[in-house]
């Protein structure tokens, strides 16, 4: 399923883990689906799918596959999307007249239940979750702390937000449909231009940010100091006047966390007691970092749903103080 990850990560900009499912819970499913099938599970936009790649070279009519889709819906309540190396344009057509999902890697993505519609030299339609996609936060938030991205060519943004172009392309069409910016210029010359100054634009953009918090472990002992950064607590205490928490927080990106898992360099305790918390994010918390601290927009969005009037005015002035 690389091609299918690399795909998915190239079109929406996310990283996708894909895990194959265990066979004792394809028991309930007939014989001939187990071995037209294999079984794949992911997190896509906030809701778990179920990924079936084809076996065979040949594939199943488009009534088939619709009731195998319908079958494996039924059993584990999840929306079902399916694999192909290759299908004739014919057979696409079918399939999304049939309101089918299903992914070429590399050429097409249907999936009607996420609102997701990316064709072979077709436009991207930005999903519709009401929120920004991670990479397109990223890059909002470089030109707003970091440097002016609208002076730039699509491909300089990439190369410093170290974005292929096509997530680059993706994110401004996010930023587009948000009605956050604009393109100006063609081809090589096409380039970002927002619609609001720093500060307003920040409050424009307000509803559609993301935590870019993905998961939150407890560590047994601190991982490699160079690809960590002061989150949560920690990092507040640098911008305001909070007194430090026993508790160290730290974030890295999720790439980083996996080669660690990976490569068992990382030691996750089942404890809410140890002193040591590690945030996996969307988006690699060292593009806008600065001393090893996470920048403040990013902090302010994973802190500001906690219930305490002192850290909600502390993030208040934090975010102030920036323009």
């Amino acid at each position: 399923m690389k091609e299918t990850k690399k795909y998915l990560k190239e079109t929406l900009g996310l990283e996708i883990d894909i895990e194959a499912i265990n066979p004792a819970q394809q028991k309930n499913f007939p014989l001939f689906i187990r071995q037209l099938y294999g079984f794949y599970k992911a997190k896509l936009l906030g809701r778990d799918i179920i990924l079936l790649k084809n076996k065979n070279e040949e594939t199943a009519t488009t009534d088939n596959l619709r009731k195998h889709a319908q079958m494996v819906e039924q059993a584990l309540e999840k929306p079902v999307v399916f694999v192909f190396p290759f299908l004739q344009a014919y057979n696409r057509k079918r399939l999304i007249q049939k309101q089918v999902a299903f992914i070429v890697p590399g050429k097409q993505m249907f999936i009607p239940q996420l609102l997701i519609d990316f064709k072979e030299f077709g436009k991207f339609a930005p999903p519709k979750t009401g929120k920004l996609l991670p990479a397109a936060q990223c890059l909002l938030f470089y030109h707003l702390l970091k440097e002016n991205l609208e002076l730039l060519p699509l491909k300089a943004v990439a190369e410093k937000l170290n974005y292929t172009q096509a997530t680059v392309t993706r994110a401004v069409q996010s930023l587009i449909h948000n009605e956050l910016a604009d393109k100006t210029g063609k081809n090589k010359e096409v380039r970002i231009q927002f619609k609001e100054q720093k500060y307003d634009l920040w409050k424009r953009a307000l509803p559609v940010l993301q935590n870019p918090v993905k998961k939150v472990y407890n560590l047994g002992e601190m991982p490699r100091e160079e690809i960590l950064y002061h989150a949560a607590f920690t990092a507040l205490t640098h911008y305001t006047n909070m007194s430090q928490d026993r508790k160290k927080y730290y974030a890295m990106a999720e790439k980083e966390f996996q080669k660690l898992k990976m490569n068992k360099k990382i030691q996750i305790v089942q404890t809410n007691e140890g002193e040591i918390l590690l945030e996996v994010w969307k988006y690699a918390p060292g593009i806008l970092a600065k001393n090893r601290i996470v920048d403040p927009l990013s902090l302010y969005l994973t802190l500001k749903g906690e219930k305490d009037e002192r850290i909600e005015f502390e993030l208040e002035k934090m975010i102030e103080k920036l323009w």
